[in-house]
């Protein structure tokens, strides 16, 4: 069923994004905002960071500089010195603003980014040549200033061009591009969704909208984008079939009464988030305020409600986890690696797109531990298929070889999935990814909220019984995950999954 819409992956780069049948990631309706904002406020807190690095670099290089400097500064700051690093740090904050260095084209346009940083440096250079005038500190030579300037222009342009690239990343996992439904077709409903059309880098990807008709003519001419996707009672179709992360209700409030009942509902068993614009509140500047979205006062219905800084905290927790794990385990991964291609015919890793948050299809790696064609011999199997549910598995699998069952007991398999987590596609602690063939048998729509986050490689049922619980009795955990995440959650997986898998229970 996906391998027939050619762009099922992670990026989701087809207006369409049909991927599949699964339910996307819920979290706050203005993350998407508040995370380029947050990445702004940073930036405010890495330059002082960079200026000072350049400070001491700076100073290091006037240390060196000649035998007469080097016995005069030597990095032993005087209190001239230090007065003078403190105006210079104070500098940089208060005039790196006025040259546009912390709005989000300075963050997403390198060119401007570029030219509103040499002038800014050099505005602080002045700052710092007045100050070494009136201070007269023996360490601000010439190769001082030029190394300071020369490292506070590339220092800022690079914090700049890696938060870009980091936003990019994010928008590539759903959290900062969102994909926008509209229930409605009114005149403020279409200014929304020109606003999308009009302004991509605010985060925000239209998809169309939900409605029987427009309820006023669309402007002409007419955007290629302004289409009806769907009617209300289409709507839950809609969402199993394509990948949608937010569906905006924009009704009149005679309309808004008699359908948002149902509309949560939908929302809510698909784990989309829904974000209801009312005119109800004329706040004298909402745009400011926390829960907007289009200049409204908006309220925001999810089940995956999290704090964006607990995602990060989730995210770096990810990243260094599986980078230190990766490195430390590479002589082993190595090992497995040689011994799966020596044991058997066929490639080491078994590599099967799987779908991940917001039915995004990404690339899983795990080790080898069946026959070359094991996937093309499954067919015949079905019958003695051990689960009642959408998945397969089988305690005595034919297929698998006397070394994949060894890896299977000792989940050594798993491993490679680090790499999944590295790239993003997957966290260390979320629902496990399920394959296509999977999903696709998945009958009921309460399931799909499971889709709301991020896959990981253990979970609630992987230290709660693992393959010896029924498929639902899975699927009841990992909703319950959903519901109750938290960080403080993903360390007592992490920590109770050591014993489970040292123990070898439940794995076959």
């Amino acid at each position: 069923m996906f391998s027939r819409w050619p762009f099922a992956r992670k990026t989701c780069p087809d207006p369409d994004g049909r991927l599949g049948a699964a339910a996307p990631r819920a979290s706050g309706a203005c993350l998407a905002l508040r995370a380029r904002r947050g990445a702004i406020a940073w930036l405010r807190a890495v330059d002082v960071l960079v200026s000072a690095i350049s400070l001491l670099v700076a100073t290091t290089v006037a240390g060196v500089e000649g035998p007469a400097a080097a016995r005069q500064t030597s990095l032993s700051l005087d209190a001239t010195s230090m007065l003078l690093f403190a105006v210079t740090l104070s500098a940089t904050a208060c005039v790196f603003p006025l040259f546009a260095l912390y709005t989000e084209t300075a963050l997403f346009h390198w060119k401007p980014a570029l030219k509103a940083m040499v002038k800014a440096a050099t505005a602080v250079l002045l700052v710092l040549v007045a100050g070494a005038a009136l201070l007269r500190p023996p360490l601000v030579t010439p190769a001082f200033l030029a190394t300071y300037w020369l490292m506070s222009c590339l220092g800022g342009l690079a914090v700049r061009l890696i938060g870009r690239r980091l936003l990019f990343l994010t928008e590539a996992q759903g959290i900062v591009a969102r994909r926008t439904l509209i229930v409605g077709t009114g005149k403020r409903a279409q200014e929304i969704a020109r606003d999308m059309l009009d302004h991509p880098g605010h985060g925000f990807r239209f998809c169309g909208f939900v409605a029987d008709g427009f309820e006023v003519p669309p402007p002409l001419p007419r955007p290629e984008k302004f289409a009806l996707v769907a009617d209300a009672s289409g709507l839950s179709a809609y969402l199993r079939e394509h990948v949608v992360d937010e569906v905006l209700v924009c009704l009149p409030l005679v309309a808004l009464c008699g359908t948002v009942d149902a509309l949560a509902a939908v929302c809510e068993e698909h784990g989309v988030a829904m974000t209801v614009v009312t005119r109800l509140f004329e706040l004298p500047n909402p745009r400011h305020r926390p829960g907007s979205h289009g200049g409204e006062v908006v309220v925001t219905v999810s089940n995956t409600l999290a704090d964006e800084r607990e995602l990060l905290v989730k995210r770096f927790l990810d990243v260094t986890v599986s980078a230190t794990a990766l490195l430390v385990l590479s002589p082993l991964l190595v090992a497995v690696w040689w011994l799966v291609r020596l044991s058997s015919p066929g490639p080491a890793l078994f590599v099967q797109e799987r779908v991940g948050l917001n039915k995004r299809l990404f690339r899983f790696y795990k080790f080898r531990t069946m026959v070359r064609d094991a996937e093309s011999m499954q067919a015949a199997l079905e019958a003695q298929n051990e689960t009642n549910g959408a998945t397969f598995k089988m305690r005595n699998d034919p297929r698998i070889t006397p070394l994949g069952r060894l890896l299977r007991k000792t989940s050594i398999d798993e491993l490679p999935q680090l790499y999944n987590v590295l790239r993003g596609d997957m966290s260390l602690v979320g629902p496990r990814p399920l394959p296509v063939r999977d999903v696709e048998r998945i009958e009921n729509d309460w399931p799909r909220r499971r889709f709301g986050v991020k896959p990981g490689i253990t979970c609630l049922w992987q230290i709660g019984g693992r393959n010896s619980l029924p498929f639902e009795r899975m699927m009841e955990l990992d909703i319950e995950y959903v519901d109750t995440w938290s960080v403080a959650m993903d360390l007592r997986i992490l920590a109770a999954t050591v014993p489970v898998v040292l123990g070898m229970r439940g794995a076959y």
